[in-house]
């Protein structure tokens, strides 16, 4: 994932827009991240965050692993995986207030030097549950035409 002797970091989890381009995920208000250097889990915490692991993670460096990110949108359950093994949930209950109003993105923050690949679903996931559909985002979140085939055109809608 990246080589630490580039000095740079990499942090995976969420935000929502707008978000500041110069700040990882989990520093700001209505975000939530895992910052790989340290392993440290933030959510809206600037200050440094905490440790996501009891003890010693369970790997020192992230080069070679792939690192994932994943929420549940019932239960605002926030959770990493590592080459597709689920780790101890992050974060319960985030996002579920005002989640009408807001807007929830995943977010991959850099700084520094860094090599990283992501994948936002256009791949398999590592963490094979993420590819059922239970776990889609296009179940959890309908887009204006859902419903409609592609032959279809929307209803005609009238004044009354």
């Amino acid at each position: 994932m990246t080589d630490p002797l580039k000095g740079g970091v990499i942090a995976i989890g969420t935000a929502c827009r707008p978000y500041p381009s110069w700040r990882l995920p989990g520093w700001n208000r209505l975000s939530a991240g895992l910052h790989l250097d340290d392993f440290h889990k933030f959510f809206e915490d600037p200050e440094g965050g905490r440790p996501y692991f009891p003890g010693s993670p369970p790997i020192t460096s992230v080069v070679g692993h792939i690192i994932g990110c994943g929420y549940s949108f019932h239960t605002g359950t926030m959770f990493f995986t590592i080459d597709g093994q689920r780790l101890p949930d992050a974060f319960t209950g985030i996002y579920l207030q005002n989640r009408s109003g807001i807007d929830v993105y995943a977010a991959v923050g850099v700084s520094g030097e860094c090599d990283v690949s992501v994948n936002f679903g256009g791949m398999s996931f590592k963490w094979l549950e993420g590819n059922e559909w239970r776990w889609r985002v296009d179940r959890q979140v309908r887009k204006l035409g859902d419903d409609v085939g592609e032959q279809e055109e929307l209803p005609a809608y009238s004044a009354r």
